[in-house]
């Protein structure tokens, strides 16, 4: 599914990495080489730089999000068992569960999901999608307990599982997916004669991994990501994964926790909750540019990014990404925070 790029080629520093990354089995399920777009709207109502945001949320399947392109590499690693089936865990309202089953479907995959807590009195958002798509839907306090078991009684009906949650390139496939990012939105940049000063992403860890390979590698760009949750040290994850992401693409490269630049002060009351922040983020980036953010993970990055704008970090020379990762059908979970909270963008 993947699309031409104005400026294909006319980085050579890069043919060495996407060279290595083609070793690397995978799957064509996302559409790749998403729009990069300027906001010129939200760049004047904020009175900075000049803002361009990458529509990853433009991936394709299942509604799409970034998760479509890890799943390439993922996936493609399930298959070499020849299962019929995949379980997973994952949360509620999980982005990631919902392109997972559209991946699935488009393989000729079942899919089991085995989602964090109880099941709502009102299905909405991602888990509405889940059902749509098909897939077999669990509840559960104990996952782990529940995937083993899940897994065990489907061997004893003569299916053939795969649990992607222990998938050996489930992190990986994240970083190598957002190094491979960060190449398309170079060239983006370069056709549009944008230099950027710095890209701004939701991520705890794994994508930025791939965001900070890249930034090592060709260098001249600050990355931002912005976490969601207070669950993990951000940069000693974020490194791990770089390292077991150069290994695995042969390159001699190596990053440690003083290089990861995160912000980890946008999660606001917790995991999963939207925030006063996120939450006007959202509004100013529908009212001003008609793009749809979610208010758990890319509306407090972009809160953050937004924050730093106020606070005169950038110049009105600067060139800054914003990297829409998706997730969407939220807004539906969180439907009163827009029925309720008209008025005015500040």
């Amino acid at each position: 599914m993947t699309t031409a790029v104005a400026a294909a080629d006319a980085r050579p520093e890069f043919a060495a990495v996407r060279a290595a990354i083609a070793r690397i089995p995978r799957v064509d399920i996302a559409i790749r080489n998403t729009p990069l777009i300027e906001a010129p709207n939200l760049a004047r109502h904020l009175g900075g730089p000049r803002i361009f945001v990458k529509r990853d949320d433009l991936t394709g399947v299942a509604m799409g999000g970034n998760k479509l392109r890890n799943l390439e590499f993922r996936l493609a690693r399930t298959l070499q068992e020849k299962p019929d089936t995949v379980i997973v865990g994952l949360d509620l309202q999980s982005n990631s569960a919902r392109q997972t089953v559209g991946a699935c479907n488009k393989l000729g995959l079942e899919t089991i999901l085995v989602l964090e807590g109880a099941r709502p009195n009102q299905v909405q958002g991602n888990l509405l999608v889940d059902y749509l798509l098909g897939a077999e839907v669990h509840f559960a306090r104990e996952q782990r307990r529940l995937l083993n078991s899940l897994a065990e009684d489907c061997r004893r009906k003569g299916r053939r599982p795969h649990i992607l949650n222990d998938n050996p390139m489930f992190d990986v496939a994240s970083a190598i997916a957002y190094l491979e990012t960060m190449m398309e939105m170079l060239e983006q940049l370069d056709a549009l004669g944008a230099k950027p000063t710095a890209f701004y992403m939701s991520s705890s860890g794994k994508g930025a991994a791939g965001f900070e390979i890249a930034r090592k590698l060709f260098g001249g760009f600050a990355v931002h990501c912005v976490t969601a949750t207070s669950e993990f040290d951000v940069p000693t994850r974020t490194a791990k994964i770089a390292n077991e992401t150069c290994e695995a693409l042969g390159l001699e490269l190596r990053l440690a926790p003083g290089d990861i630049t995160n912000f980890g002060g946008f999660v606001g009351e917790r995991y999963g909750v939207p925030s006063e922040a996120g939450n006007e983020a959202t509004r100013l980036f529908a009212r001003t540019e008609g793009i749809i953010l979610d208010p758990v993970y890319t509306g407090k990055a972009a809160a953050g990014m937004i924050a730093h704008i106020r606070a005169g970090r950038f110049s009105r020379d600067d060139d800054v990404v914003f990297v829409h990762t998706g997730g969407q059908p939220a807004i539906f979970t969180w439907n009163q925070l827009w029925a309720d909270g008209g008025g005015a963008t500040t």
